[in-house]
C-alpha cells in the first residue's frame, strides 16, 4: 500500500504505537481524559499503517473504549472501502479495454481506451488521498515524523502501487490501439490480484477492530455486511481471459490461494494431531480405569470413547478456526436449540439414564451371553443410548437401553459353572432302576461333567405315556452346550443297547356298543 511504513521503521514505529496507543487509552493518564470524546474529538491511530501486523493491532484496540473503537471502525471502513473502489474502478477499465478490442473502428476504440484510462487513474488517485488522509491523521496523533516516513515509503519501490503502472495520463494514447488496449488490460489484470490482497488484508483488519467494538457492546453488523459484500473475488466469465487471470492471480496471491492452502494444510494437521492425541488419551484413561478403578469393560469402554469423541470434536472446532470460521454462532444456535432438541429426545433422554443405571449396576458385561429386552446373545458393546448383542446366528442386533432395564436381565454366563436340566421319559414296561444306571455310567465318563456338585439322576413323575427321569450334571459354564449334547447322544446309545424305549405319547380310547333299545331305534 502507498503510504504503508517500510519494513525498516518497524523496529521503533511499533514501539512508539503501541505505547501511544496505551497511553491515549490509559484511565487514569491525562491524555486519556484529553482524548476522550466528551473533551475533544478523538482521532483514530491504530491506522498509522494500514499493513500493521494483526497480532499488533490486537494489543493496541484492546484498552479502547467503545466511542474510541467506533472512530476507529469509521478509520479502517475508510480504507475497505476506497480499496474495493479501486479493484472496481479496475475491473471496469478490463471491460472498456474488451470494449475497445471489439469496437469497429478506431475512433469508438481510443473513446473506449480513454475511458479505462480516466477511470483508473481518478479512482486511484483519490484512493491514495483517501489513504493518506487517514494515515496521516494517525501519524499526526502519534507524534511519528511523517516526512522521514514518506521519504522512506518513496524510496522503497516495493510499496508502489502496481495499479500507478497502469492509470497512465489519458492523452497518450498510440495510433496502435489494438496493442495499447491488449497492453493496458494485461496490467489491469496483473493488478488486479494485488488489489485484492490489499483488499482482503484491510478486511481482515477491520475484522480485528470489530470484535473488540462487539465485544464492548457496539453495533457492528452494517460494516460486516459491506466488508462480506466486497470480498472474495470477481470473475467475469464474459471474458476468458480475464476468468483465467482472475484464477491464476488468486492462486498466487498472498492473501488468497496461498492463504487458504496454508489453511488447509493447517485444518488437516490439527485433525491428525487431534486424531492422535485422542487415542493416546483413550489408551491412558482405558490404563488407568482397568487398574485404578477396577470398572466393567463397558463402563471403560463407554468412558475412554466419549473421551475420544470430545477431544476429537473439540480438535475439530480448532481445526475450522484455521479455516477462518467463526464457530460462535454455531455454537450459540446449539445453544438456543438445546431445549427444543431435549424435547424431542425424550426417548432418547430415557435410554441415556438407563444407560447410566445399567453402567452403574453392572448386571452385565462385553463377551456375557444375556437374555434382556426380548434378545438372547453375547453383549458385543455399549453406548449410553443401546446396547449391541451379536446372536449365536451372528445377527447384530442393537437394543435400547430402556428395553433392557425396564424387564428382567439374564445373565447366562455371569456364573462360572452352571447346571445342565435334561429330562429323559420310558416306558412303564422298561426298568427305571436300570435306567437311572446308564445314566449316571454316562456322566462318569464324561471328563467335563463337575464331580462337585455331584451329578443328579432321579426318577421324578410318572407321567400320561412315560416314565420320567431327570438328569442334571454341573459344568463349566463354557462346557455348558457341549455336555448338554454329548450327554443326550451317550444316553440315547445306551437305551439303544439295552432295549430301552423312548415312548410316544400315548391315549387309551374306549368304544362302548350300542344297547338293544338303541338298536331296535335304529332298525325302524
Amino acid at each position: 500500500m502507498k503510504n504503508a511504513i517500510p519494513t525498516t521503521l518497524w523496529p521503533w514505529t511499533t514501539t512508539i504505537t503501541i505505547l501511544a496507543c496505551l497511553a491515549l487509552s490509559s484511565p487514569t493518564s491525562q491524555a486519556a481524559e484529553d482524548a476522550s470524546p466528551e473533551n475533544s474529538e478523538y482521532t483514530a491511530h491504530t491506522t498509522i499503517d494500514p499493513e500493521i501486523p494483526l497480532d499488533q493491532l490486537k494489543v493496541m484496540v484492546k484498552p479502547l473504549t467503545k466511542p474510541e473503537l467506533q472512530v476507529e471502525s469509521d478509520a479502517w471502513f475508510k480504507l475497505l472501502r476506497a480499496k474495493a473502489r479501486e479493484v472496481s474502478s479496475v475491473q471496469m477499465g478490463v471491460k472498456k479495454a474488451n470494449e475497445a478490442l471489439g469496437a469497429d473502428d478506431d475512433q469508438a476504440a481510443k473513446k473506449s481506451l480513454k475511458v479505462a484510462k480516466v477511470i483508473t487513474k481518478t479512482v486511484t488517485e483519490a484512493a491514495a488521498l483517501e489513504e493518506k488522509a487517514v494515515t496521516t491523521a494517525a501519524q499526526e496523533e502519534l507524534g511519528v515524523d511523517k516526512d522521514a516516513v514518506e521519504d522512506q515509503g518513496d524510496s522503497d519501490p516495493e510499496n508502489a502501487d502496481t495499479v500507478d503502472q497502469v492509470a497512465a495520463d489519458e492523452s497518450d494514447i498510440p495510433s496502435e490501439i489494438t496493442d495499447s488496449a491488449s497492453e493496458l488490460k494485461d496490467k489491469m489484470l496483473t493488478s488486479v490480484p494485488v488489489l485484492q490482497d490489499q483488499k482482503t488484508a484491510l478486511s481482515d483488519r477491520l475484522e480485528v477492530v470489530l470484535d473488540s467494538l462487539e465485544a464492548k457492546g457496539g453495533e457492528v453488523e452494517e460494516y460486516r455486511t459491506y466488508a462480506k459484500e466486497v470480498s472474495g473475488i470477481d470473475l467475469d466469465t464474459s471474458d476468458a481471459a480475464s476468468a483465467w487471470a482472475g484464477i491464476v492471480g488468486w492462486m498466487t496471491s498472498k492473501e488468497g490461494g496461498q492463504r487458504q492452502a496454508w489453511n488447509l494444510g493447517r485444518f488437516a494437521f490439527i485433525l491428525l494431531i487431534t486424531y492422535l492425541l485422542a487415542k493416546i488419551i483413550a489408551r491412558i484413561v482405558n490404563w488407568l480405569l482397568e487398574r485404578k478403578l477396577k470398572l466393567s469393560q463397558l463402563a471403560e469402554n463407554l468412558i475412554s470413547s466419549t473421551i475420544k469423541n470430545l477431544v476429537m470434536l473439540i480438535g475439530f472446532a480448532i481445526a475450522l478456526t484455521a479455516l477462518e470460521v467463526d464457530i460462535t454462532p454455531v455454537l450459540a444456535a446449539i445453544g438456543a436449540t438445546g431445549l427444543v432438541v431435549g424435547l424431542a429426545l425424550q426417548g432418547t433422554l430415557s435410554n441415556f439414564a438407563s444407560g447410566l443405571m445399567i453402567l452403574i449396576n453392572r448386571p452385565f458385561d462385553v463377551g456375557n451371553v444375556v437374555n434382556a429386552g426380548g434378545i438372547t446373545g453375547t453383549i458385543a458393546q455399549m453406548n449410553l443410548v443401546s446396547t449391541t448383542f451379536r446372536t449365536f446366528d451372528n445377527q447384530t442386533i442393537h437394543v435400547p437401553n430402556n428395553e433392557i432395564w425396564n424387564n428382567v436381565i439374564t445373565n447366562i454366563t455371569a456364573n462360572p459353572t452352571r447346571r445342565v436340566d435334561m429330562e429323559f421319559g420310558i416306558g412303564y414296561d422298561d426298568d427305571f432302576e436300570q435306567a437311572e444306571n446308564l445314566m449316571k455310567e454316562v456322566l462318569a465318563n464324561n471328563k467335563l461333567v463337575l464331580r462337585d456338585p455331584e451329578p443328579v439322576v432321579v426318577t421324578h413323575e410318572l407321567a400320561d405315556s412315560s416314565v420320567n427321569i431327570v438328569c442334571r450334571p454341573w459344568v463349566n459354564t463354557s462346557d455348558w452346550w457341549q455336555v448338554k449334547t454329548e450327554v443326550t447322544r451317550a444316553i440315547k446309545r445306551k437305551f439303544d443297547e439295552a432295549g430301552i424305549s423312548f415312548p410316544y405319547p400315548q391315549q387309551d380310547v374306549h368304544y362302548y356298543g350300542a344297547g338293544p333299545a338303541s338298536a331296535t331305534a335304529a332298525n325302524s
